[in-house]
């Protein structure tokens, strides 16, 4: 079913900004650790400020911008209503999601680890740690679980407070899951390296490279069997499941 299409009023997208229509941020509005929600509101689809986003917003962003179902909006909102500090919270900010360890985690693909300073902005340097093992234009399961890895076993090595939660862990494998189901194609489980790489470095959809938002509906479903693949194509074993049946002091 077709979705209304959500108007936010004037006085927030400005007669220049048009829904849809790229703005950079202004000083007085908020941004996170999710470089797609904050596309989301730099192109209008969320609120430009980044506050206060509430769950029809969430959903009717993702289904207008990226094709998502219904239900896959309705569950990544509830995902970052949690990150909201206040009791009972019907909505988020943006900068809700910068709560280290929370869904903000050590080892992110664009962000530096929290240990060594600003942790929530696009960070280059990092950037470039992830794609120099982005080995082809056409990004791969083998090639995001594999870059992913380093990433983790580079901040395990040097940050000597590096931790992942098991919440850290799954969004860890989500957003690798996300470039290649959201950004790129859910069927082959591919994606160009330049919507990656344009995504992430300014914070913009990808059309100007070329990309198009997927004709297809994207389901919680393609996510989780590109999650799924990543898991299984990575180098190194996940954190094992907790058993409190086994004490090993004892």
């Amino acid at each position: 079913m077709k979705f209304t299409t959500l108007l936010f009023p004037a006085v927030v997208l400005g007669a220049a900004c048009p829904y849809g229509t790229y703005a950079p941020e202004e000083p007085t509005d908020t941004r996170g650790v999710c470089p797609m929600l904050n596309t989301l509101a730099n192109h209008g689809y969320l609120p430009r400020n980044g506050r206060n986003i509430n769950e029809n917003q969430t959903v009717q962003a993702l289904y207008d911008a990226l094709n998502l179902t219904p239900d896959f909006g309705r569950f990544l909102f509830k995902a970052g209503r949690l990150s909201n500090p206040m009791p009972n919270a019907t909505t988020f900010s943006l900068d809700d999601l910068n709560r280290h360890d929370l869904f903000e985690h050590d080892g992110s693909l664009s962000r530096q680890d929290a240990y060594f300073g600003q942790w929530s902005r696009f960070n280059q340097t990092v950037w470039n740690w992830t794609t120099q093992y982005y080995t082809s234009d056409l990004l791969d399961v083998q090639i995001v679980a594999n870059s992913r890895a380093q990433r983790h076993t580079r901040s395990n090595l040097t940050n000597p407070m590096y931790s992942l939660s098991e919440v850290g862990y799954l969004f860890s494998v989500a957003e690798n899951a996300a470039i290649l189901s959201i950004l790129g194609d859910k069927v082959t489980q591919t994606c160009p390296k330049k919507f990656a790489d344009y995504l992430f470095t300014n914070e913009q959809l990808p059309f100007a490279v070329g990309w198009k938002k997927s004709a297809l509906p994207i389901t919680i479903q393609d996510l989780v069997t590109t999650f799924l693949a990543i898991q299984s194509a990575t180098s190194f074993p996940p954190p094992p499941p907790d058993d409190s049946s086994v004490d090993i002091f004892n």
